[in-house]
């Protein structure tokens, strides 16, 4: 039976009331490059002009759009202390957004101070979405984002950075609780890119996802690391944070004369209920690891379904690195080490060091240093054989096609304890989209594909903006046309951040990513078997 017209009419309004007042009363407001604060409404065809005024009208719950363009100066800034930036409820954020993701860009034009980020979260409950985020010739405030706040969202934007930054500068820094920053980017100049915790700080339960990272350069004679997971000098006050297919990629080494590039990651004291996701360290220049996930006192640091690849820079560089003091648990599951000098650096004291279903590849050796060894080794595979350890261990037929996961014909295959591949697969994205701490899903394995990569082609023109380093920065030159920025890979096809990582190993990529040819693999004989 059909709806009469006019009762079709009422139904919407109705609806629209019921959802209840915090809702029937959001508005939805527009910024334009063309837009006029004095005459525009904020309505779509009557916009604002700059994006400070727009959020100065603003109300709890209420949503700014910004029309495609480049804003230019702090009174674009989305910054809490410029402008009064509203906060949100559970129920309705206050959201900031590109009207098409990625098709805005703030930049500076002129001097900052140490407070002028160029997003800058105070409150809670705020969404900034969509925006390319550029900082030039500045080196304070000390990070381009900035989130002090709770239960804030920064997604779907990308940050950049040129000359030179302060000794503790980087692009996103996270320390209120419950934040998330998700399909995000982070390329140039810096110490730390995407970071949390500090010597004081008590910031939790903070989550990075789905983010790709190149540190090109930096002056900082501090530890550097793309990624970093800070802890606190004294106590585990800064704890529960997630790295879910966060991407270090291409980076290049610092100063090393005082504090050196520690690693694509890094977690310096006492970082406590650490875990790192299907995440990945690649072709990254560093003097210590690829990833230093324990120093000093952290504890329950856990590594699963990850890759470091290609670490190098030191004669003691490491796929991982851990040696902290005591705790109980440090763990390394389903990890894929490859093409380094060491596969680890293990001197963790903790009551419980797991290494399980990992694949050690072409690795100069196993462990350097003292090595503490392992409480627990098994289902673990190795090339070349000499340096197999634990039990039921895969010496050959390893057929090693793709870093990303295990082949059809590979001894890998079948061979981890619970039954699944050794080795780490970084094919399906961890983490619910969207979701905080604590919320369904945001720990867990989807089976939503991570390739091809979200936005790769907007990552890969941002990367490749010439950024020369000024004087007394390192490496002293900066080639941005490289690795997966440049023209075209190997097969003649365009390149992209897929093909690149899928392609590591000379072999084209999938049929079933790009429509692309494969490359058949070689078989071998059953497997040897260690007991």
């Amino acid at each position: 039976m059909s709806v009469p017209v006019k009762l079709r009419l009422i139904l919407p309004i109705l609806s629209f009331l019921l959802l209840g007042t915090s809702n029937a009363f959001a508005a939805i407001y527009y910024v334009s490059t063309s837009g006029n604060d004095s005459s525009g409404s904020g309505a779509s065809s009557s916009p604002w002009k700059t994006i400070g005024y727009g959020i100065d009208q603003m109300a709890s719950g209420d949503t700014l759009l910004v029309k495609a363009g480049t804003y230019i100066g702090k009174e674009n800034f989305i910054n809490s202390r410029l402008n009064d930036l509203p906060s949100g409820t559970p129920g309705k954020y206050t959201i900031v957004k590109a009207e098409v993701p990625l098709e805005v860009t703030i930049k500076n034009d002129g001097s900052l101070n140490y407070y002028d980020n160029l997003i800058r979260l105070e409150g809670n409950y705020i969404h900034v979405d969509g925006f390319i985020v550029d900082m030039i010739n500045q080196s304070e405030p000390e990070y381009n984002a900035e989130v002090t706040g709770n239960y804030n969202k920064i997604t779907r934007s990308f940050f950049r950075r040129e000359g030179n930054v302060s000794q503790y500068g980087g692009w996103v820094s996270i320390l209120g609780d419950y934040n998330l920053v998700e399909d995000s980017a982070g390329v140039g100049a810096a110490r730390y890119g995407f970071y949390t915790g500090g010597p004081t700080s008590s910031a939790s339960q903070n989550i990075f996802r789905r983010i790709v990272a190149r540190v090109d350069y930096s002056n900082s004679d501090q530890p550097k690391a793309a990624f970093s997971a800070y802890g606190n000098d004294t106590g585990n006050n800064m704890h529960d944070v997630l790295f879910q297919n966060c991407i270090a990629i291409d980076g290049r080494r610092g100063p090393s004369s005082s504090e050196d590039t520690y690693g694509g990651f890094y977690f310096p004291k006492n970082a406590t209920n650490i875990t790192i996701q299907g995440s990945i360290v690649l072709n990254n220049e560093a003097g210590h690891a690829g990833y230093f996930v324990k120093e000093l006192q952290g504890d329950n640091i856990h590594l699963e379904h990850s890759i470091a690849w290609d670490v190098y820079g030191s004669t003691h560089i490491a796929g991982v690195r851990a040696n902290g003091a005591g705790g109980l648990y440090f763990g390394l599951d389903h990890m894929t080490i490859g093409n380094t000098l060491a596969a680890y650096y293990n001197k963790d004291s903790a009551q419980q060091r797991v290494l399980t279903n990992s694949l050690f590849y072409n690795n100069a050796v196993l462990s350097s240093g003292s090595d503490y060894d392992w409480a627990s080794k098994t289902n673990n595979a190795f090339f070349p054989i000499s340096q197999a350890i634990g039990i039921l261990s895969i010496i050959s037929n390893i057929n090693l096609k793709y870093i990303l996961r295990a082949e059809t014909g590979s001894a890998l295959v079948g061979s981890a304890s619970g039954g699944d591949n050794i080795g780490a697969d970084v094919t399906q994205q961890y983490g619910v989209s969207g979701t905080l701490w604590g919320e369904p899903g945001f720990d867990q394995r989807t089976s939503n594909a991570l390739w091809p990569w979200k936005y790769e082609d907007k990552i890969k023109t941002l990367f490749s903006i010439s950024n020369t380093p000024p004087a007394g920065n390192i490496p002293s030159s900066n080639n941005t046309v490289r690795g997966f920025t440049v023209a075209n890979d190997q097969f003649g096809k365009r390149m992209t951040l897929t093909r690149y990582i899928w392609q590591y190993l000379g072999n084209e990529i999938p049929s079933e990513i790009y429509g692309a040819s494969s490359v058949s693999i070689p078989t071998g004989g059953s497997a040897a078997v260690i007991q």
